[in-house]
């Protein structure tokens, strides 16, 4: 028999808590549409998306997207927007919980460059709206957000304790954080990405590095497996 984990982190939480040999364990990654999450959806919803929402003109909009709020590291994104050096940014949180539990972390100013929004099943729109997605999770045994932001063409911020981060190289897709409860550093990596120069190359090498990561990859690594035992 073989366990199928989703991330060498995951292998490693596996071996370490049940004491198996490492042959056993086999690290398969998930895979994302590459067709339904693609850079091309900015030139079909962008504008509409953002005027709808209410992120006008040229504002940074930092998109969240999970729930779980807790385990997802919300709480220090939320802390960490308000350390921003800068005015000309919107966050928006899109999943399902007390959002006013984690607001009330910052003041009345920062609460008014949040916006909150239910979930959505065309959450692919929200990601071609969006200049820059952040998931600072506490653990997160692979992301799947992270993998649809990528391959939308989004740079994405992310912490050393989610799946997602073996995959990236800082500073070219995306930046690591090491300590998802650290609010500056989770801050000073949204800063390094508010540049639209620095931005969209990382665009392109994200949805580069989302390409090799397709369902027919993951069925095909799956099927190996099975037909090896």
């Amino acid at each position: 028999k073989k366990i199928i984990a989703i991330s060498e982190m995951v292998k490693r939480d596996i071996l370490k808590h049940y004491c198996l040999p490492t042959d056993k364990v086999e690290v398969v990654y998930n895979g994302v549409r590459l067709d339904r999450f693609h850079p091309d959806n900015k030139r079909r919803y962008r504008n509409e998306v953002r005027k709808r929402i209410g992120v006008l003109g040229d504002v940074v909009m930092i998109l969240f997207v999970g729930s779980g709020f807790e385990r997802k590291g919300l709480e220090y994104l939320v802390r960490a927007v308000e350390l921003l050096g800068c005015e000309n940014w919107r966050l928006v949180l899109v999943g399902k919980g007390d959002w006013n539990h984690y607001l009330r972390f910052v003041s009345e100013q920062t609460r008014k460059k949040i916006i909150t929004l239910d979930p959505v099943d065309n959450v692919e729109t929200l990601y071609a709206a969006a200049d820059l997605f952040v998931l600072p999770s506490i653990y997160e045994p692979f992301g799947n957000a992270n993998l649809e932001a990528l391959a939308s063409g989004l740079p994405i911020v992310t912490s050393q304790n989610t799946g997602a981060a073996e995959i990236i190289t800082p500073k070219k897709e995306g930046m690591v954080v090491e300590d998802p409860a650290n609010p500056e550093a989770i801050a000073e990596a949204i800063g390094y990405l508010m540049d639209s120069k620095v931005r969209e190359p990382m665009g392109k090498f994200a949805r580069l590095l989302a390409e090799r990561f397709t369902q027919k990859r993951n069925a095909e690594a799956m099927l190996k497996i099975y037909r090896a035992m």
